[in-house]
């Protein structure tokens, strides 16, 4: 996968542009604001004046593609500013000058107050628009890309005119995109902000065309000439864009469980004995991969009684069919989790050769199951695996199997309570919590209630709950909590 990436640096550190409707103030800048601004590029009259056949191309190839993903740093509402400009009557006052008369007003009645309010960036005040591009499509979008990166370096002005900018273009990767400084915003159905579509181009030349022809003269002879404004754009669709979820978030790979032509499904009460094939398949690809010794005892399998080595590994998590309705609680997909930032060269290496990887029953050597490797889209339309990541952050997570506490709670509820605090150090969360409920009996329709779960044998004197936490501001998964995290135990799905 990778990403056209789009930047837009803010020399001054404001922005003055407002939404459409000039009420609110707008940020981060609407993805239509750019295109406009990518137009106006290319036309720049010093650099050459044709707007050639390949920039069309590109730019018709952008307006078809889905909402980027926009990264901006924090912005502040900056004070109010209220400016004195000049209006559109100094013509008259020149004719007049010019014909030695009096000019009905004189040039300094001649003004209109304007208030502007900008947004100032707090840090880096660059605003990175990434559009994502298959591996499959790579090369017919390359020529596009290229096209796109070169005429971002001629971009002047996002937002109003005083919003002056330098432009860049360039093709990053998923390490690179999730190193981005700044806030990740996400496109969701709704309004408010201003997209391209199929046709944006087409009336942004025109427009383009009538903004040059917009001195025009009156008829009959000593008819003044006069400026005529330019439409306001129409072609365009709107949506909402929603600030994702602050947080540490980790790589994961998703597998279907298949068996031949069809899908596979598992008890859900026995997920460690998945987990357990799962880490035994990716110990084998490891070993065929001829990596270090030291990184597939510590990363792959997870061995290491140091703090650091407890969640630098991989984490091998069994995902029950039960967040939506209707469900049966089956296993029939698994993730494979990389640490919080991830970015393992060696990591990445385990995951592709796991693709297709059999599923093995240790002592018996019985094949389970055959792993497929979930594409881009097919993530994206799983509602299942949704539950389970939130992207969009949520505030209250429940288990789907139990949380295995980090310590013996001694039967006391407040005890109980501070190993889930715990838990949630241990596995490196820092947001605050506003609360914490416990529970036998499962949070989900379809799962089981926490004792009837296998666990390890040296988790067996540790007490098992079912929780449902509530954090003060929204979180992404994946969720995985207490001493079993890495098997497949203390897995949580969003509560809506």
């Amino acid at each position: 996968m990778r990403f056209l990436c789009l930047e837009a640096h803010f020399l001054d550190g404001r922005y003055h542009g407002r939404s459409e409707d000039g009420r609110a103030r707008e940020w981060p800048p609407n993805p239509h604001r750019l295109f406009q601004a990518l137009v106006a590029a290319g036309h720049l009259g010093f650099r050459r004046t044709e707007f050639s056949d390949a920039k069309g191309a590109a730019l018709r190839w952008l307006e078809r593609r889905a909402p980027p993903e926009i990264v901006a740093a924090p912005a502040q509402a900056a004070p109010l500013v209220r400016l004195y400009v000049p209006n559109n009557d100094m013509d008259k006052v020149a004719r007049a000058w010019a014909q030695d008369k009096e000019p009905e007003k004189q040039p300094n009645a001649l003004r209109t107050d304007k208030d502007l309010r900008p947004h100032r960036v707090d840090g880096d005040a660059t605003v990175r628009f990434l559009w994502p591009i298959a591996d499959e499509e790579w090369e017919s979008a390359r020529p596009h890309a290229a096209v796109l990166c070169e005429e971002a370096r001629h971009l002047h002005a996002l937002g109003l005119g005083i919003d002056l900018v330098a432009g860049n273009g360039r093709v990053v990767d998923e390490a690179a995109r999730r190193e981005l400084p700044g806030e990740v915003w996400g496109a969701l159905p709704g309004v408010g902000w201003r997209v391209p579509v199929e046709g944006s181009l087409d009336e942004l030349l025109e427009r383009h065309r009538e903004f040059g022809r917009r001195v025009q003269a009156g008829r009959g002879r000593g008819a003044e000439r006069w400026v005529a404004p330019p439409s306001p754009p129409t072609v365009f669709r709107e949506v909402a864009y929603r600030r994702r979820a602050a947080g540490r978030t980790r790589p994961v790979h998703v597998f279907r469980l298949v068996d031949g032509d069809g899908a596979a499904s598992f008890d859900p009460r026995a997920a460690i004995e998945i987990a357990a094939w799962l880490r035994h398949a990716a110990h084998d690809c490891a070993r065929g991969l001829k990596l270090d010794q030291s990184f597939v005892e510590r990363f792959v399998c997870g061995h290491g009684d140091d703090v650091a080595s407890k969640n630098d590994r991989f984490s091998y998590l069994p995902l029950p069919t039960i967040p939506l309705k209707g469900r049966d609680g089956r296993i029939r997909r698994a993730v494979l989790a990389e640490p919080f930032g991830g970015g393992d060269a060696r990591a990445r290496a385990v995951v592709r050769r796991l693709a297709g990887a059999a599923l093995i029953e240790e002592g018996t050597g019985v094949v389970k199951a055959d792993l497929r490797a979930l594409s881009e889209d097919e993530r994206a339309a799983d509602g299942v695996l949704a539950c389970y990541l939130a992207g969009d952050g949520a505030t209250r997570w429940g288990t789907v199997t139990p949380m295995v506490l980090p310590g013996r709670d001694d039967y006391r509820s407040r005890k109980a309570h501070a190993l889930v605090l715990k838990a949630l150090a241990q596995a490196g969360w820092t947001t605050p919590v506003t609360e914490i409920h416990l529970q036998r009996e499962p949070v989900f329709p379809g799962a089981e209630p926490a004792g009837a779960y296998r666990v390890p044998a040296y988790l067996k004197a540790l007490p098992r709950t079912h929780v449902v936490i509530t954090f003060a501001e929204p979180v992404p998964g994946l969720l995985a909590l207490g001493a079993g995290r890495h098997v497949g135990l203390g897995l949580f799905a969003a509560l809506t």
